[in-house]
């Protein structure tokens, strides 16, 4: 094992158990104060619940990665702390006292050119619609809108036991193994601490009610940012061509993250379609749809992570097609996993109903006799 493996290895150990040792203080501080999040008609919990993980979670990474990073990044260093530092702390306030929407937009659009003024911004397209190189007008308002987009799907995802933590997860693992493989290794290390913070955390999302949390706003974005981050390296790396033989990272990175964006996507056509606002709370998530199907959380959650497998398995199986077949690809998959998320929908109703009508007849059978 070389030296950066066992750095790597020495700072996930550090985030894992950070997060794991401070989430019951959290926890215990949520149920003194009252910090929980509150059940209604649009959510899937029955029970107040804690919704400030988050705070484990940026607390488990921050500080790991803050040490084992190299001085090599820190002139970038400073701008992903100070995005990070205006997502967390607006989502902590969202979670304890909500804020307008145009107000946390406002917030995203800012932490996304902070990125952009460190570096860290889309430069090319590598081929989407015929552009390749795009001026720095264009690759700051390119860039703002997919780490806003991406930021939010990942937010608008989070909405039942384990689904954010373990796609991010998933993602981040993902994404640090494909960086680490292309040398960019400090983006890397912050792949893996982030993902040892969602073990941790996944413990006490997926636990017992008396020790549940939820990562809440603060969680989820902070998750979105960092995937953004990790897939904008990706994209920039010139070494994604050389060592992984990748046409288009582009076109990677669309079936790492289709999930909360087709999701999102998803969600967005059907409330424009019957006239409402995109940002109309709803439970037309998928994982509302498999929940309606009669699955549990934990069932729900683990079809998506397989189907989030599956899509990474093809795109790097289909590495050397274009950015755009790719992509295409992705949709593909997505419409076919659309498609029996609805015919398992159709047979929850059918079976409902041929129970409601077997009790009905139940019930007048009854009746006729007395």
């Amino acid at each position: 094992m070389n030296p950066a493996s066992i750095h790597i290895l020495e700072a996930v150990l550090c985030s894992f158990l950070i997060t794991f040792l401070i989430t019951p203080s959290i926890i215990d501080l949520a149920h003194q104060k009252n910090f929980f999040d509150t059940p209604d008609e649009r959510k899937v919990h029955t029970k107040q619940i804690p919704s400030i993980g988050g705070i484990g979670i940026f607390i488990g990474f921050l500080i790991p990665f803050t040490l084992f990073c190299s001085p090599q990044i820190f002139a970038e260093y400073k701008f992903i702390l100070a995005s990070y530092l205006l997502l967390f702390f607006m989502g902590v306030k969202d979670d304890l006292l909500p804020m307008e929407a145009k107000v946390k937009l406002f917030l995203q659009i800012g932490a996304a050119l902070l990125l952009c003024a460190g570096g860290i911004r889309i430069t090319s397209l590598h081929g989407i619609f015929g552009i390749e190189d795009i001026n720095i007008y264009g690759s700051y308002f390119i860039t703002t809108l997919f780490i806003v987009g991406v930021t939010n799907a990942f937010n608008l995802i989070d909405g039942i036991d384990g689904l954010a933590g373990g796609l991010g997860g998933i993602n981040c693992i993902t994404l640090g193994v494909l960086l680490f493989w292309v040398d960019e290794f400090d983006y890397a290390l912050l792949a893996f601490t982030f993902a040892g913070s969602l073990i941790a955390f996944l413990k006490y999302n997926l636990g017992k009610q008396s020790s549940k949390t939820f990562m809440g706003d603060a969680g989820s974005l902070l998750l979105g940012l960092t995937i953004t981050i990790l897939s904008i390296q990706f994209i920039e790396s010139p070494l994604a061509f050389e060592k992984l033989s990748v046409v288009s990272p582009i076109g990677i990175i669309a079936g790492i993250i289709a999930i909360p964006i087709f999701d999102t996507l998803r969600v967005f056509t059907i409330r424009i379609s019957k006239g409402q606002s995109p940002f109309t709370p709803d439970k037309n998530h998928i994982h509302h749809e498999f929940l309606n199907s009669g699955l549990s959380h934990k069932k729900a959650s683990i079809i998506l992570y397989i189907g989030n497998l599956l899509l990474i398995t093809n795109v790097l199986f289909f590495k050397n097609e274009t950015a755009m077949n790719l992509i295409l690809l992705t949709i593909v998959v997505g419409i076919i996993f659309t498609q029996l998320l609805y015919t398992l929908r159709l047979k929850a109703r059918t079976k409902e109903v041929t129970q409601l009508q077997k009790m009905l007849q139940g019930l007048e059978e009854e009746n006729n006799f007395i």
